[in-house]
């Protein structure tokens, strides 16, 4: 009687089991397949566009520098998104005998990447959010201070120090040919350092850091610029005689509205990555490698779609809050400004 129970529920738990992993591998699908070739693949585009403008734009302008090194950063977050359509495809799948070399690849070639490129992008916009805020509350001083030359040092330093915070990585993870005991044959797949545990906690210690940093100075930064903008419109309406509007021109304000629009965007689809950051930090198993894998994997697939969208929305805002940038994309594509308005 023992005997049939406990196959009974072994037999239960079985399906369980499979039916979890059936609506995980959909889920998965849906966001890593469907909604990242469809949000990345034309945002890829878009950044590449906004890269040609920004450079056509010239460099002599502080915001056009720091708005060219986002839009660097984005291409790579939806580069790695777009591989993932790719390599998560059920006829990708199904063509590869064993996984070693797609988990190789999406851990070495795209996973390790885009979390490098995203970061990139945080870190800009927290510097761009920053700018902009000073920019308001000491215009001139800010201005003379903070060069064409010195924001593209910012930018640079931005690239250099969060690249090699990921060197170890790649050093610590490689793909090539290794022996799968489960299949009793050698195949490619992910090579790891004897130190690969602590090269990662490391990395992995300071992407989640450098997150949380941005999340918290581009909030803060936009709170400032809102405060701002309502200091202005309330001075505004009181008086027309007012020695700090005359250093906050029309283009200044609406430099202020386009940086707090994408502040916010990226405010709004960060606070969950941000948030799974914190939970990695208090619970050790939630992680790839962990027993919350199949939860992690689930979440994480969400968070990226939304970095992705964070990413491709950014030409929306510059076109329709950059006159500059408007009137230089629509030279690019010969287009009427007269007929686009009508």
């Amino acid at each position: 009687m023992s005997s049939i129970v406990n196959v009974s529920r072994t037999t239960g738990d079985s399906v369980v089991s499979s039916e979890r992993d059936e609506v995980m591998h959909d889920f998965i699908f849906v966001n890593y397949v469907i909604l990242s070739a469809l949000i990345s693949t034309p945002g890829v585009v878009f950044n590449i566009v906004s890269v040609v403008v920004f450079v056509r734009l010239g460099v002599s302008d502080t915001i056009n520098i720091s708005l060219l090194g986002l839009a660097l950063a984005d291409i790579g977050v939806l580069l790695t998104m777009t591989g993932y359509s790719v390599m998560y495809n059920p006829l990708v799948l199904a063509s590869v005998p064993q996984m070693d070399v797609i988990d190789a690849v999406n851990y070495v070639v795209l996973g390790t990447p885009h979390v490098l490129f995203s970061r990139i992008a945080g870190c800009l916009t927290a510097f761009i959010a920053v700018e902009r805020c000073l920019c308001i509350a000491w215009p001139l001083r800010v201005k003379s201070l903070l060069t064409p030359w010195r924001t593209g040092m910012v930018v640079i330093c931005i690239y250099i120090v969060l690249v090699s915070s990921t060197l170890s990585l790649f050093v610590a993870n490689r793909i090539g040919p290794r022996f799968n005991q489960e299949f009793n044959l050698t195949v490619v797949g992910l090579i790891v350092a004897s130190n690969v545990e602590l090269m990662e906690n490391i990395t992995l210690t300071f992407y989640i850091i450098a997150q949380i940093t941005a999340f918290v100075v581009v909030t803060m930064s936009t709170l400032g610029l809102v405060r701002s903008l309502l200091r202005v419109a309330k001075w505004r309406r009181s008086t027309s005689m007012c020695s700090y509007l005359n250093h906050v021109s029309i283009r200044d304000k609406q430099l202020v509205k386009m940086v707090v629009t994408l502040s916010t965007v990226f405010i709004v689809c960060s606070l969950p990555t941000v948030v799974g950051n914190l939970v990695m930090i208090f619970l050790k198993d939630f992680n790839v490698k962990g027993t919350g894998k199949s939860l992690f994997i689930c979440c994480f697939s969400v968070f990226f779609v939304l970095e992705a969208i964070n990413s491709s929305a950014n030409i929306f805002i510059y076109f329709k809050m950059s006159s500059k940038f408007k009137e230089m994309f629509l030279l690019l594509f010969r287009l009427n400004i007269k007929t686009m308005k009508r």
